[in-house]
């Protein structure tokens, strides 16, 4: 059995789990994503980017590379049937899509995959670091009298791939994926 120690075990790698570990990455410090898929996300299951993640990738530097590839949603429009029967349609009003003054970016519409692939590009220039594909979880066990050191791997997961155990000695563990524990 393989034992590997890491600050951060981070347990899904969809935009939640990605963006925690660009963090990570980005302040130095040692993580590792475990993904139960074989691959990166291809298909996205969310498009729409709110104006504050906008920011957030502004943060990171990305937010130009974003606004380039994505369609920038700038007002709603609402419709309602046109006659009794619901045959036809007439729009009957808009607005701004974002309150003025909320920010200074704006809402986009971007496919989950190329977002995720955005930030696993970044992560990888931070400090090289990637994700384990095909990993499924087995246990979890945290040892409650290390809890309270700040130097302590405390967390003990066993991940399986392809029918190959590995032991990760973690300092802490962020499950960011349903039923990634």
């Amino acid at each position: 059995m393989i034992v590997e120690e890491v600050d951060v075990l981070i347990c899904g790698s969809g935009s939640a789990g990605i963006c925690a570990a660009l963090w990570l990455a980005r302040c130095g410090l040692r993580c590792k994503i475990l993904e139960s898929r074989e691959g990166p996300l291809e298909i996205g299951q969310a498009y729409g980017v709110q104006c504050r993640t906008v920011e957030l990738f502004e943060s990171f530097g990305l937010a130009e590379e974003l606004l380039r590839q994505s369609y920038h949603v700038l007002e709603v429009t609402f419709w309602s049937s046109h006659d009794e029967v619901g045959k036809g349609i007439t729009r009957t009003g808009r607005i701004a899509d974002t309150q003025p003054g909320l920010s200074h970016q704006p809402h986009v519409i971007l496919n989950q995959a190329r977002v995720n692939g955005l930030l696993i590009a970044a992560m990888q220039d931070f400090n090289d670091q990637g994700i384990n594909y095909g990993c499924t979880v087995k246990s979890v066990e945290v040892d409650a009298s290390a809890v309270c050191d700040p130097d302590a791997f405390c967390v003990s997961v066993t991940a399986t791939k392809d029918t190959l155990d590995t032991t990760f000695e973690a300092k802490y563990v962020l499950a960011s994926k349903n039923h990634s524990l």
